[in-house]
């Protein structure tokens, strides 16, 4: 009796895994997807938060160079950037409409000492499925007029201190170029501008806007794609070295 019970549970738990095995095989699928993209990411962030892209050396030559450059533009670097609270509200809740990017953008201009009225802004919103090939972008003239441009491209899954770390490093080179400070390099350049940014205050935010960001995409047939993310030329341990030397 017992015999014929145990034989009717086994034929009937092989009947149910052949009735659904191809759920089963998707379940198992998913669960191994889900286990390796956990482990990628978590390789990712390590990746991030100990890589270096500049030696100290470097980065002190660059602090250098900024300070001195500030000091002949009579520029205060001895304060930090104060983001208007009202505004912080909108940005953290409103998911970065242009009205606030714009407003943004205008209390950075206006810390920095720079003529907002010269200075046009462009916002491209991209979905975060995308690679985005350069996050924002500096133009010294545009077509027939005396205007800059200020361009910065925003994914869904940004957050308030990448914007702000964005918008910082293209007003510095603003700053920068306005005044025919730069080096002929245009990766050293990049670095000058996001040292330069850091040394004029915007450091608490640039260390949390550029940290790595982290996407993890599955596609139909469950193979694991992580996206990796991360704006600016420093990497995270640059710009904490950076904030405490500067």
């Amino acid at each position: 009796m017992k015999l014929g019970f145990t034989i009717i549970i086994i034929l009937t738990i092989g009947y149910l895994i052949f009735l659904f095995k191809d759920y089963i095989i998707w379940f198992l699928q998913t669960a191994k997807v889900t286990f390796l993209n956990q482990k990628g990411v978590k390789d990712i962030q390590k990746e991030g938060m100990n890589k270096r892209n500049l030696k100290n050396e470097d980065i002190k030559k660059y602090i250098e160079i900024s300070k001195k450059s500030l000091d002949k533009l009579n520029i205060d670097y001895n304060r930090k950037f104060i983001l208007n609270q009202d505004l912080e509200r909108h940005l953290r809740y409103s998911r970065f409409s242009e009205k606030y990017v714009l407003e943004l953008l205008n209390e950075i201009l206006e810390y920095m000492g720079l003529d907002k009225e010269k200075i046009n802004l462009k916002v491209n919103y991209i979905s975060s499925k995308y690679y985005m090939q350069y996050a924002g972008m500096y133009s010294e003239k545009l077509e027939h007029t005396d205007e800059k441009q200020i361009l910065i491209n925003i994914q869904n899954d940004m957050t308030m201190d990448t914007v702000i770390s964005i918008l910082a490093h293209e007003c510095t080179h603003h700053l920068l170029l306005s005044n025919n400070i730069k080096i002929e390099n245009r990766i050293q350049n990049e670095c000058l501008t996001d040292i330069t940014a850091i040394v004029l205050g915007f450091g608490k935010f640039m260390v949390e806007g550029y940290k790595i960001s982290n996407r993890v995409i599955y596609d139909e047939e469950f193979h694991r794609s992580i996206k990796k993310d991360r704006v600016g030329y420093l990497s995270y341990k640059d710009v904490k070295y950076t904030i405490k030397h500067k």
